[in-house]
């Protein structure tokens, strides 16, 4: 995104969670399309230090949790707010139907990628482990 223009929250805390989940700053950075200066610096405002050792990690899990809930919970906020001003008749009016087209695909794909993430894990076929099964700190794992 050029400079100056507001990231939205949602992508600022899934840039943020990804490297706390332990991607590579570089990596998460060109995936969201964002530069590696901005994401710094949002890993700075989050008050979480990015050790890369298992034992940081560890100690991290409660502030991911809470830095994941706090982005569900913006993000739900910021749908609710553009639908309630969206849904008003007078708006609607105004907008073609390909502007209303492209909002509504706009918002159904952030609903389903958010529930998505939601839905339990299925289990991989002929039982073998799934990659979060066999990442240690990972489901099982008592804190």
């Amino acid at each position: 995104m050029p400079r100056g223009v507001a990231h939205p929250p949602e992508l600022r805390a899934q840039a943020v969670a990804a490297v706390l989940a332990g991607s590579a700053l570089a990596e998460v950075a060109r995936r969201y399309g964002i530069s590696k200066g901005t994401l710094g610096t949002w890993l700075a405002e989050s008050e979480v230090r990015t050790v890369r050792t298992p034992v940081a990690r560890a100690r991290t899990r409660d502030e991911l949790a809470a830095l994941i809930y706090d982005a569900v919970a913006a993000t739900l906020r910021s749908l609710t707010a553009r639908a309630e001003a969206t849904g008003r008749a007078d708006w609607i009016e105004k907008q073609s139907a390909a502007e209303l087209a492209q909002l509504a695909a706009t918002d159904w794909d952030r609903i389903i990628r958010m529930v998505s993430g939601f839905r339990p894990v299925e289990p991989s076929p002929a039982g073998l482990p799934t990659a979060a099964a066999a990442a240690p700190g990972t489901a099982g794992d008592d804190q």
